[in-house]
């Protein structure tokens, strides 16, 4: 499926998860006024069977909770994907590890990330789990996370986690990542009836009962009662956890189907994403969580994570989503075992675990109508060519990107202008602004990375996001404050710096601004004739005079709207953010129109040049989109 199918699939899903959250309470109040009901007849306060003033004040009460629940944990989700991570037990990796497993994660998701197009998810390490499971979090790439079990890293090869990164790049992709953080806060609301009647029940461990003769059973009677309560509020709780298992499976059994298929396109390599689910199976451990939280977030999770389901498993069995990858597997599972000591280590020599090729460099591929009539395919996604990039990147810019001071630095030296005399009054500000060694760094960054194809220049911007997101937030508004400078200090519109400071600014705002999901507003295309021929126009003149009106004849040629080009005058800063920003606020499918529509007015000469490639790169991921880099080895 088409990411762009996959992720409006995703959104209509979201009703569902709404009818199903109302039939959890309905069924939920139902039951709890039938306890109420039936303490009423025991001591007398019944008149009938039905009450509307108790059935209103106990469905007014029973769906307050609920709803403040749910409430609560979804404004505490807009946090972004390390809330979860943080719940289950996870520790972020640093960047700068020495560790080799950890060391060898990091390059595989810094590979995938640059492979499929979005920002690096931050990435965490569950140590206390010993099976084999991971999971992606987030409302958007820009605050995804991506954590894995230690069991992971130390029972698979290289190959394997790429199968088991791939995965949850694909739920990232396919819109799955935030469809599962809606369903994880409206499922709090749903489980908290029973945690409240579990919370009361385990309260009495701290309650002692002193009797005496003039205390007739009254403390006693008193604890008596608080058990009844908190047993009846755990038995009626577990209908909300059979409704929330219903939904869990409801939206992720098929999906995980989607992820695997997805992963093998990835990756090329069935055997990998087989191999992980294989040594699952073969190990004592299994993908078992044993994280306090897990139940809540076992839609997430790569494979079952041992938590009774009811009979409503999460994720389809372990032979049968093997058969689907592998068609003559023979139903053996492979057991594994935690590796040597230093395995694969020599003195004063690397680990060819976290080695890769180095050196190669790369080239804008000649496009064709079917590479523009594919974007958003699976296939289109190479894992190789994430690979080729990473590790053609020099290890200073790589250090540089992990460095919280020295990212900044990098993307000031990006934005940097190419005329010297502008360029010395940039620096001076960035001087004022953050100090004299970081003019000297952005001048210094500027001149190492200027010659640089974008693919490169946009994967260095992709490694760099998870660092940038440690900054304070007066350092963050103090780094935007200056890259908007830099933009507007020319006096001109420059749309890769504009581009490239709208996808930094974009990505960091959602972790440090805590935005909530975007509305939908436009589902069709044609209530955003203005904006696509705005952006239509400013994506055409990139290719030069001698290309405009030909690229731009190409991508309004199928439309039949019989609009001309917009004039300068509509084409500035300001009308190409208005644009973007209407879009964002549109489905997938229409955005998927426009990304198409703007591929073919830069491929209009059959080349996408190194700085076509940026601005319709960094266009798609100003919309919430992904485009992988338009480049191959050489």
């Amino acid at each position: 499926m088409n990411f762009f199918d996959a992720q409006d699939d995703a959104r209509r899903r979201t009703r569902w998860l709404v009818v199903y959250f109302i039939l959890a309470i309905v069924g939920v109040i139902l039951s709890v006024y039938g306890i109420v009901f039936l303490a009423m007849l025991y001591t007398g306060g019944a008149t009938s069977p039905w009450m509307p003033g108790v059935f209103t004040a106990t469905a007014i009460g029973t769906g307050g909770v609920m709803g403040m629940g749910s409430l609560f944990k979804t404004m505490q989700l807009n946090g972004g994907g390390e809330v979860v991570a943080r719940d289950m037990g996870a520790r972020q990796v640093d960047p700068h590890t020495r560790d080799t497993d950890e060391r060898r994660l990091v390059n595989v998701v810094e590979e995938m990330a640059i492979a499929s197009g979005v920002p690096v998810p931050q990435i965490w390490i569950m140590d206390e789990e010993l099976g084999i499971n991971a999971f992606a979090a987030g409302t958007e790439p820009g605050n995804a996370v991506v954590a894995v079990t230690r069991g992971c890293i130390q029972r698979l090869s290289r190959s394997e986690i790429q199968g088991v990164v791939a995965h949850e790049f694909s739920h990232i992709l396919n819109g799955d990542m935030r469809l599962n953080m809606r369903l994880m806060g409206l499922l709090f609301g749903i489980l908290m009836i029973s945690m409240i009647g579990r919370m009361m029940f385990e309260a009495l461990r701290f309650v002692r009962v002193r009797s005496s003769s003039n205390d007739k059973g009254g403390g006693a009677g008193i604890v008596i009662a608080i058990v009844a309560v908190g047993v009846s509020l755990m038995i009626v709780g577990s209908i909300g956890v059979f409704f929330g298992r219903l939904i869990q499976a409801a939206i992720s059994r098929q999906r995980e189907y989607l992820a695997d298929a997805s992963a093998v396109q990835f990756t090329r390599d069935p055997d990998g994403i087989a191999g992980a689910l294989k040594k699952i199976g073969g190990q004592q451990y299994g993908s078992k969580m044993n994280a306090a939280k897990a139940t809540e977030a076992s839609h997430l999770l790569f494979a079952d994570g041992g938590m009774f389901s009811y009979g409503l498993a999460t994720h389809p069995p372990l032979d049968v989503r093997i058969k689907a990858l592998q068609k003559s597997w023979d139903g053996e599972f492979t057991p594994s075992e935690i590796p040597d000591v230093a395995a694969g280590r020599s003195v004063g020599g690397g680990d060819p675990r976290v080695s890769g090729f180095s050196g190669q460099t790369v080239s804008p591929p000649p496009i064709s109508r079917h590479t523009i009539d594919q974007m958003g395919e699976p296939a289109e996604v190479d894992l190789q060519t994430g690979h080729m990039l990473r590790s053609g990147l020099k290890r200073e810019w790589v250090h540089a990107c992990h460095d919280r001071e020295e990212a900044q630095a990098l993307i000031f030296g990006l934005l940097l202008a190419e005329d010297n005399q502008l360029r010395e009054g940039e620096i001076m500000f960035v001087k004022k602004g953050a100090g004299e060694d970081a003019g000297d760094l952005s001048l210094h960054w500027n001149s190492q990375l200027a010659s640089l194809h974008s693919s490169e220049k946009i994967a260095l911007v992709d490694l760099s996001i998870p660092t940038l997101r440690g900054l304070s937030l007066p350092e963050y508004d103090r780094f935007i404050e200056i890259t908007q400078w830099l933009i507007a200090s020319d006096g001109q519109v420059d749309l890769f710096e504009f581009m490239l400071q709208r996808v930094v600014q974009r990505h960091l705002d959602s972790h440090f601004r805590r935005h909530a999901f975007p509305k939908i507003k436009y589902r069709r295309i044609e209530a955003l004739q203005h904006e696509v021929n705005v952006l239509v126009t400013t994506m055409a003149a990139v290719g030069g005079e001698d290309q405009m009106a030909g690229g731009y004849a190409a991508a309004m040629g199928e439309s039949g709207w019989g609009i001309q080009m917009a004039p300068p005058s509509e084409c500035g800063l300001a009308n190409v953010e208005s644009a973007l920003e209407k879009f964002n606020w549109s489905t997938p499918l229409v955005k998927k129109q426009l990304l198409r529509m703007l591929g073919l007015a830069v491929m209009y000469d059959g080349i996408v040049e190194s700085r076509e490639a940026e601005l319709l790169r960094a266009t798609a991921d100003a919309i919430g989109c992904s485009v992988p880099p338009f480049v191959k080895g050489e």
